[in-house]
Parts: C-alpha cells; structure tokens; sequence
C-alpha cells in the first residue's frame, strides 16, 4: 500500500500581525507574577488594561534610565495589539539594560516583542544583539519583518534580579516594544541542562484566532495551524484540563486527522540552530464521539530517537506526550510520525504540540555582594554612566568603564578587583561604603 504523507514545515516566527477581526471575551483573571511592559508608553498613562486580553501594562520608565520613546507609523495602528504601538529605541551607548525583580528558581516565561514599524521616517530596518545578563540570547535582525518579531524562552533566573541587555552592533539603534514574564509551574517544562526557547507552540484548527489569556493561565500563546491535507474535527464539549500543563480548553476543542485516513500523521520541521537539542510536546484529547466498534490507537515515531506505543487519546480529557531528555534531529530536521496501530479503526488525531531547543546561559553572573557595592557606589556618587549598566564583569568586551575584574572560569562568578573613580573626574575623600569590595586592589 502506498501511503500519502502529510508534510508541512512548521513557522518559527509568531506573526504579530493581527488577522481579520473578532471579539475576545476576557474573563477576569488573576495575574499574579505578571510582569508586562510596555516599552516606551509614557507613564503618566500608565497602567492601562490591555483592551484585545485584558492584561494589565505598564509604562517600561521605572525599569531603565536610557533610550527614547516613539511610535510606530500611524496607518499601522490598526495592524497591532496597544502594548506594541509604542516602543523604546536606544540611540545612545553600546549597552542598555532593563533590571526586573524576579524570583529566584522559578519557572519564567519570558517574551519580548520588537516591532520597528518606521518610527523613524528612514525605512531602515534595525539590528542588534540581545543578552539575558552576561549571556548573548540571539541576534536581532528585523530586516523585511514588516509584523516585527518576537523572542520567547523558559528559564529558571539564579538570581531574584534579571538583566535584559539590547547591545549595539552597528549604525541602527536598537529597539524593543514589549517586555512580558509569567511565573509558570516548576514541574512543567523541565531540561536536564540549559533553557527552552521556542520553536513554535500551535493547535490544530483552520481558525484564525490565537489563543492566549485568559483563555491560558500562563498566557501561552497558541497559534492556529491548518492544512487542506488536514481533516477538522471539533467540540463544544468541556474538557478536562486541570492537568500538570493546564493547556487551555480553547487550544483543545479542535483537533486534526489527515485527510487520508490511513496514512500517518508527519509533521517536520527544522530547528534552529539545525543541531540543536529538542523538547517536543504532543497534546491529545478525544473529542469525538466513538462507536462502540471504533477505536483510535496510534505510535508515536520521531526517527529512532522517541517512540511512544499504543497511544489512546482520553475521551474529553487532556493526554501530553513529552521527552524527557533532550532529542537529536538529523541534518534534514525533525520528523515525528503518528502512525495508525493494525488495531485501529480511526486515524491517528492531534490537537495541539509544542517544540523547543536547548539554550545555554551558562556564565555566573558577577559576584552578588560586589554587584550590590558598586551600584550602591553607583548611587553615592551619582554616577550615571550610560555604559555602568547591566553585570559589572560580563561579558569582558561590554565590563564597565573605570572597572576591572578577575576571571577565575566559567563556573566562578567574576570578582571586582579594581575602580578608578578619579577618571570619573571624581575627588576628595573615599567613603566608606567603598570597603564593601572585598576583593578591591586598587584605587
């Protein structure tokens, strides 16, 4: 029997742009650990409640000292959500950074929005590197991403601090729109090493409505996916999803078959970077109602390298699927398989699947103790160099000016060891909040 296979490639990219028009119901919810800015929204109008989910924003000015507010083009309004009308750009100083009190060990979501929207009149596409603390996260390059952009990861900080950095690269500034953290489980989304960033995260249905809060606790954005190879089914049924991930009703309620009843399910996609190290998971739900002689049974295959037996979809009721270790894609890219058992007499269903790919931030950030000395010196002396933002020590080509360091290895937080105040044109007697740098050298 030749079997026809449903191929698509998966898009990495969340199109900001909103489509078509339809009516969100926001059901008041808590949104306890929210954090969510709105870069470059002036703060005499803050806070507001976001009209399109009912999130509450904030005006970014408290969280840094640097850049400028601007707006995107005017005739573009009507193309995004509030919180990414305005934005913050930084045209000044190689580094800038937003500092967020965060707590330490818990499960974040974090994710930033940049949408370049012609601000400046010069149709001239910024950019930049953008670091979480000492780490470089990704390169920032809005060329022709006329709905912008958008980078998502989950990661546990090491500290109840957290350093958003936008670093200069070359003649563009660099820009932001959105910063937004949601404290998630501790048991959901866990790595034997590193961070997830997201690859895609999408339910199956030919809708074009993305799903988020309040529909998602977590807000979770979900992206509809469809194809004309796919066969829709759907439900107006409760679902059950008080379960360890609590993936939203809205995300459930529609499923995909492929159109060819007998042939497996292929999804492929290509991660990026193409070696990277995989999390994969497949959330299932039956929402059809079976005869009594129909039964839906399926394996899971991804190449050898994940298998999943007998695979039976719960009547209304959330079944996820995961890796709990890290998968290796082949250079040709990702391929899972839902392949029909002999036994079945359905094919195999989907309703919606996340994947993501390992990301290291592995450098300590400076000692905590000479962080908290030097930006109380900072504060004494009133120094407010653009560049004395972000960790003191890291990265070593972005340290601070005036300031030296010593580097043990990666696995040792940096130490300070030297600080020339006289270069800030600073005189007269030392204060005593200076012995507070217990590894200081030189003065």
């Amino acid at each position: 029997m030749v079997l026809s296979y449903v191929y698509y490639e998966m898009k990495c990219h969340l199109l900001l742009a909103m489509i078509g028009a339809f009516a969100v119901m926001v059901v008041a919810q808590k949104q306890e650990g929210f954090i969510s800015l709105d870069c470059g929204f002036p703060i005499e109008e803050s806070p507001y409640s976001d009209p399109s989910t009912g999130l509450t924003f904030t005006s970014d000015s408290t969280f840094i000292q640097t850049g400028k507010s601007a707006r995107i083009e005017k005739q573009l309004n009507q193309n995004f959500r509030k919180p990414y009308l305005t934005l913050r750009y930084f045209p000044e100083g190689k580094r800038n950074c937003y500092s967020l009190n965060v707590n330490r060990g818990t499960n974040y979501l974090i994710s930033l929005t940049f949408i370049y929207g012609n601000y400046d009149d010069l149709n001239v596409y910024p950019n930049f590197d953008l670091y979480l603390g000492p780490d470089k996260w990704r390169r920032i390059d809005m060329e022709g991403r006329s709905n912008g952009t958008k980078e998502e990861i989950i990661h546990i900080p090491r500290k109840n601090s957290l350093d958003i950095c936008l670093v200069r690269t070359g003649t563009t500034s660099p820009i932001i729109s959105a910063i937004e953290l949601r404290p998630l489980r501790n048991d959901t989304y866990v790595t034997h090493s590193g961070s997830l960033r997201r690859s895609f995260r999408v339910y199956l249905s030919n809708s074009e409505r993305e799903v988020r809060f309040a529909d998602d606790m977590y807000d979770r954005i979900w992206t509809p996916f469809f194809s004309s190879r796919f066969t829709q089914i759907t439900t107006n049924l409760n679902i059950n999803t008080s379960d360890t991930f609590e993936v939203p009703k809205a995300a459930l309620s529609s499923a995909a078959t492929p159109r060819n009843a007998s042939a497996p399910f292929i999804i492929s996609w290509k991660p990026i970077p193409s070696d990277a190290e995989v999390y994969l998971y497949l959330h299932f739900a039956e929402i059809q109602t079976l005869q009594a002689n129909e039964t839906r049974e399926f394996d899971i295959i991804m190449k050898g390298v994940f298998n999943q037996s007998g695979i039976t979809p719960p009547k209304l009721e959330r079944l996820t699927v995961f890796s709990a270790v890290p998968l290796q894609c082949d250079l040709d890219g990702c391929r899972l398989e839902l392949v029909r058992t002999p036994k079945s007499t359905l094919p195999p269903l989907i309703n919606a699947l996340e994947a993501y790919t390992i990301i290291e931030f592995p450098q300590l950030e400076t000692n905590s103790s000479d962080v908290v000395a030097i930006k109380n010196i900072k504060a004494t002396y009133r120094l407010s160099k653009i560049s004395w933002q972000g960790d003191p020590c890291l990265p070593q080509e972005l340290s601070w000016e005036n300031l030296g360091c010593s580097y043990a290895n990666i696995s040792t937080p940096p130490r300070i060891i030297s600080l020339n105040l006289s270069a800030s044109g600073l005189t007269g007697s030392i204060s005593p909040i200076l012995q507070n740098l217990a590894h200081i050298q030189e003065l």
